[in-house]
């Protein structure tokens, strides 16, 4: 079965759920063309110019990654006797989605941080590094298992691709010091999600920091310049928020409530719903509010 198929003006994917892996000597020009997936390309040999639908034009050669989020327009300009030899690395979102776990923060920051666009900033849906020689042993060995199809390939590729964007991360961390605005961004808003989800467990901001790999003390000033609160006060807030509306919405009990919220000491329950909406959790499900 072909690996991919046109739709429109656009290549996809025909198994969203592999990644494939390509090796392509490109000698002629590569009109603009797009896809429904991500691509980044390794160039491991040869000289020539790249180009994208917005207007950018690179010239490339050994060593440089071209990375793209889904639907950017590029091209390439080869010309003779010159030649490139590009490594493709092209999967579908969902292949990372249904690999990485609740607790792989990390990966989920990187990913973040690399193709998607945090709140308040600005990101392109590419990415364009040289000197990126890091990552060709990387794209190398994905290239040889998925040519090779041995057993479980599928699964080691799938741990590859996580290796890949992790050091694309980094490379892309060093060259550019003025992306720490999204890095901050993506840290904060995979905590947000983490809390808004699992608000009911227990949670601490060691865990948290812990789980996208960085210092407490630095986590906790990330989280509060990118929220305006605390970790602390935005895990009772939430479960604040869930407990007060279960006392309006259910016949639950006030301790029912409070448990499912995360609280399992009924007096400091009461104590802070009282501080945050000055009555009782009785008196507030009495009132209707």
């Amino acid at each position: 079965m072909s690996q991919y198929y046109t739709e429109g003006d656009t290549i996809v994917l025909s198994e969203r759920d592999e990644i494939i892996v390509e090796k392509r000597v490109v000698e002629k020009s590569v009109e603009l063309h797009k896809h429904g997936f991500i691509e980044i390309a390794y160039v491991d040999s040869g000289e020539g110019v790249h180009e994208i639908a917005d207007g950018t034009v690179s010239r490339v050669e050994k060593g440089d990654l071209v990375l793209f989020n889904s639907g950017v327009a590029h091209g390439y300009r080869v010309t003779p006797p010159s030649s490139l030899t590009v490594y493709n690395c092209l999967f579908d979102p969902s292949v990372l989605d249904a690999s990485v776990s609740a607790s792989d923060d990390f990966i989920r920051i990187v990913y973040s941080y690399l193709f998607g666009a945090p709140s308040g900033t600005e990101q392109k849906p590419y990415i364009l590094l040289s000197n990126a020689e890091a990552v060709s042993d990387i794209i190398k060995e994905m290239f040889r298992e998925y040519t090779a199809k041995q057993n479980g390939y599928s699964k080691i590729n799938t741990a590859n691709l996580t290796r890949l964007l992790v050091t694309i991360f980094r490379l892309k961390r060093g060259a550019q010091e003025n992306d720490a605005p999204a890095y901050k961004a993506a840290i904060a808003e995979s905590a947000v999600r983490y809390i808004d989800e699992f608000y009911a467990t227990k949670i601490s901001c060691e865990m948290l920091a812990a789980r996208a790999f960085v210092s407490t003390g630095y986590f906790h000033r990330v989280f509060k310049e990118v929220t305006g609160r605390t970790p602390v006060e935005y895990i009772q807030g939430v479960r604040l928020q869930q407990a007060a509306r279960l006392l309006r919405e259910t016949y639950c009990s006030v301790r029912c409530a409070a448990e499912s919220a995360g609280y399992s000491d009924l007096k400091y329950f009461y104590d802070i719903f009282q501080r945050e909406f000055n009555m009782t959790p009785g008196e507030y499900r009495k009132a209707g509010k």
